[in-house]
């Protein structure tokens, strides 16, 4: 029979001992939490889609700084044009005669006349000079406004990309969950007018799948719903919670909601959905789930930060 020799089998032991009594057995790590992950996915999706509304306007204000740019820079080149036509026409008078000939001279008047042109002209070349010199201010100041937008869109483009990274590896941790957590699938409303059109078209989308930065028609983001169900009554709104939250009237009592008002949650403004009536609302609510009909009364009636009503 084969024995361990003593020293040998006292070390094993120990070391047996010491996983079962002092670490315990190895745990395997837990399960990603899909809910944390998504809400710290929806928290970066609304920065990235307020980082490209800020970068639409950034273009906009851009393409409006290029075209003054451009018309200061047109003005400038006239005024020194006009400038230096003035200035030839002061100091190279045709003829060997001066001024000074003509003041000793047998015509006074003349002499007279030429002079007072010549306060004239010298007079309007300081003019001419001094809206030169404003109309060179002008082209610098919408020339430097220019490239500062350039700047802002380089900085904006950048910030994008990172935020982008870093969604996709979040949500490339989530596992998928189809289908609405509480309050079943309403197909329709009985809402009347706008609010009806608006209710039933974010209703129309329950079951099409979030990505972030969607705005229809077969996927969505919590705020891009808001958007394509709004604009079916040709409303434009901003692809942003924080912009939308801005809109319209301030609801703060879930008592007073509507058919229709934009519900917001958490402090950073960082989810929304549509109500639709009887305690319930349509959102589209993260990664990995698609667009569902919830319940208000459990989880998101604590969440709740306001409503905005638009119509």
């Amino acid at each position: 029979m084969h024995r361990m020799p003593v020293r040998a089998a006292t070390v094993a032991a120990i070391v047996v001992s010491g996983l079962l009594t002092t670490t315990g057995p190895v745990q395997a790590a837990p399960a990603p939490d899909p809910d944390k992950l998504g809400r710290q996915a929806e928290i970066l999706t609304e920065e990235y889609n307020g980082k490209r509304l800020a970068l639409k306007k950034a273009r906009l204000a851009q393409k409006a700084a290029e075209r003054q740019a451009r018309q200061a820079g047109a003005d400038y080149e006239n005024v020194r044009r006009k400038a230096g036509v003035l200035a030839a026409s002061q100091y190279m008078t045709p003829g060997a005669e001066s001024e000074v000939s003509l003041f000793i001279g047998d015509e006074p008047q003349v002499a007279l006349d030429q002079s007072a042109a010549s306060r004239y002209l010298a007079a309007q070349q300081v003019q001419q000079l001094r809206e030169l010199a404003l109309t060179r201010m002008r082209y610098e100041r919408s020339a430097g406004a220019a490239r500062t937008r350039t700047a802002e869109i380089q900085k904006l483009t950048k910030d994008l990309a990172a935020k982008k990274a870093k969604i996709e590896k979040l949500i490339s941790k989530i596992p998928k969950s189809r289908g609405g957590s509480s309050g079943g699938a309403a197909q329709s409303s009985s809402a009347k007018g706008k609010a009806g059109v608006v209710v039933n078209a974010a209703l129309s989308r329950v079951g099409t799948p979030y990505v972030y930065g969607a705005a229809g028609p077969s996927s969505f983001d919590c705020s891009g719903l808001m958007l394509w169900a709004y604009n079916k009554i040709g409303m434009n709104l901003p692809h942003y919670t924080g912009a939308q939250y801005n809109m319209g009237r301030r609801i703060s009592s879930q008592s007073q909601l509507q058919p229709g008002d934009i519900m917001f949650f958490y402090p950073d403004l960082g989810h929304n959905g549509m109500y639709i009536g009887g305690g319930k609302m349509v959102h589209a609510p993260r990664s990995g789930k698609d667009v569902e009909v919830v319940d208000l009364a459990a989880y998101w009636a604590g969440q709740f930060v306001g409503a905005s009503r638009l119509l």
